[in-house]
């Protein structure tokens, strides 16, 4: 409703005469989501237990395959900008209360013991931090030290049965600043609950280092547990399944082109490549505003048209990362795995910017109230049993993280899925994760400078042309002189395979 109607006047309209909201009939109580036999064989000092979404399953799969990826196992690490000395005891003090206050941090996941997976919420949970003296070392050092560090967390999964499923580390350095890393369980959490935790946990420590009492806490209403039943409620609705039934069918799966990767050898190891849009931010964002639109949807829109000029179909889907959180007051607040990437419906009909991210913003409110069901069931619902993603476009705005409290320019990430190329529009860049074995680092370069040639396009004529090719600087250059001179002939009354056979003759060894 707030998408399609983004005034004031417009949402005091709609919801005249429409009965109030309640939130009463939204909550889950303990334990209801699981039969009687599972809650008989629970252990002791365990709050609840509910189901593990669908997606949060196919990520604890994809982290445990014997193959050493370890995906969905992250680490990251971000510089803390602090002029006081720091205090262990303050950050393990910290970690306590937020343990106590998010059931997501005492939350342990048991795959085999019970009917269904099962996410145990627990009484109590331990969560561990560390911390590391870097002091006296040069900055070069210390990105290596950190950067080590990252290597020896990635190799080393959590114990899933074991609560909490992230671990906190700080690395202390000179000067006005230091460092935490986050290991992070993927499956329990989310990007932003993972930064709204980080920014939670460093508010608390600061008040504690510098002796002051935190305000008292008062948790939401709605628990993770409201999504999960939210899942299962759409599992079960036939209008949502014929939705996405829809979109499957009438678009074909977007494919990486064939010949775009490079052989490799040994393990998979991801690269990133990337292109900045900050100087194009006012521009893009008058495209939103003018066409009555988000700028996620001017931004979606761009890698769809990126998208376009590597397949050949009129008509396709790519995935695209959806939040699923209920819409329920507190909800935001919640700790959780909410995301679901869903297949994203585009065609080549658009003739304009300004018509494409309309489209395209019409589609995302066409498909949120379906957004809940969830992926999985969607590819075995789907013909064939193939592959239905292998592309996935996630836009971020973690606007709760404060740049006065962590640079926001500087940090590590290591975050990999099994998707075979990622792409991300956060922090005024465009950046893509990608296997080389799909998609080669030469072509990962021609693939970011599509992204900021149909960018600068939109930026600079909201009505120009959606339907032409946009290329990286040079390459259609390139291209013209790679294909040689043009070689006229006299019009002839034959065949085109005679034509050809007689080239071939003449030049047997010529690449066609």
């Amino acid at each position: 409703d707030v998408f399609e109607h983004r005034t004031v006047a417009g949402l005091a309209e709609l919801i005249t005469g429409r009965p109030a909201v309640t939130d009463a009939d939204r909550r889950v109580e303990p334990f209801a989501l699981i039969g009687e036999a599972d809650r008989a064989k629970l252990p002791e000092g365990v709050d609840d237990a509910y189901p593990l979404s669908q997606v949060q399953l196919g990520m604890v799969v994809e982290m445990l395959v014997d193959d050493s990826r370890n995906n969905y196992h992250n680490v990251s690490t971000f510089r803390v900008l602090d002029d006081k000395p720091f205090s262990l005891d303050a950050l393990q003090a910290a970690g306590r209360l937020v343990v106590e206050r998010h059931e997501a941090l005492r939350t342990s996941i048991e795959l085999n013991a019970y009917s269904v997976p099962l996410q145990l919420v627990h009484a109590t949970a331990e969560l561990p931090l560390g911390r590391q003296d870097l002091r006296g070392l040069d900055a070069e050092t210390v990105e290596r030290e950190l950067r080590d560090f990252t290597v020896r967390e990635r190799a080393t999964l959590f114990d899933l049965g074991t609560p909490s499923l992230m671990r906190f580390f700080a690395h202390v350095t000179d000067g006005d600043c230091w460092w935490i890393s986050v290991t992070e369980c993927h499956p329990v959490l989310e990007g932003w609950s993972h930064h709204s935790l980080l920014m939670e946990l460093l508010a608390l420590y600061r008040q504690l280092r510098d002796g002051l009492e935190p305000e008292p806490y008062e948790a939401p209403a709605v628990r993770f547990a409201d999504f999960v039943a939210g899942e299962l409620e759409s599992l079960a609705s036939t209008e949502d399944r014929a939705y996405w039934r829809g979109v499957v069918d009438r678009h074909a799966p977007f494919s990486l082109p064939t010949g775009w990767g490079e052989q490799q050898d040994g393990p998979r190891e991801l690269y990133q490549a990337w292109t900045q849009w900050e100087d194009l931010e006012r521009d893009l964002r008058k495209l939103a505003t003018d066409s009555k639109v988000s700028l996620k949807s001017v931004m979606l829109a761009a890698h769809l048209k990126v998208m376009s000029q590597l397949t050949g179909e009129e008509a396709f889907h790519t995935g695209v990362v959806c939040d699923a959180r209920p819409e329920v007051l507190g909800a935001d607040r919640v700790l959780g795995m909410y995301l679901n990437t869903l297949p994203f419906a585009v065609d080549r009909s658009a003739r304009t910017w300004r018509e494409l991210v309309q489209q395209v913003f019409a589609r995302e409110v066409e498909l949120w109230p379906h957004r809940r069901f969830p992926m999985p069931e969607i590819q075995r619902d789907a013909a064939g049993g193939r592959r239905l993603l292998d592309v996935m476009f996630n836009y971020q705005d973690f606007r709760q993280m404060d740049a006065t409290v962590v640079d926001d320019r500087a940090g590590l990430d290591d975050s990999p899925t099994e998707f075979p190329l990622t792409v991300s529009s956060r922090a005024g860049h465009v950046i893509i994760t990608a296997d080389p074995r799909m998609l080669s680092r030469v072509n990962g370069e021609r693939l970011v400078g599509m992204y900021r040639a149909v960018l600068e396009s939109m930026a600079a004529d909201p009505d120009g042309d959606a339907q032409a090719v946009y290329l990286p600087v040079g390459e259609r250059d390139l291209l013209h002189s790679a294909a040689g001179p043009v070689v006229p002939s006299a019009p002839v009354e034959r065949c085109v395979h005679q034509i050809f056979e007689e080239r071939a003759a003449a030049s047997p060894d010529a690449v066609a």
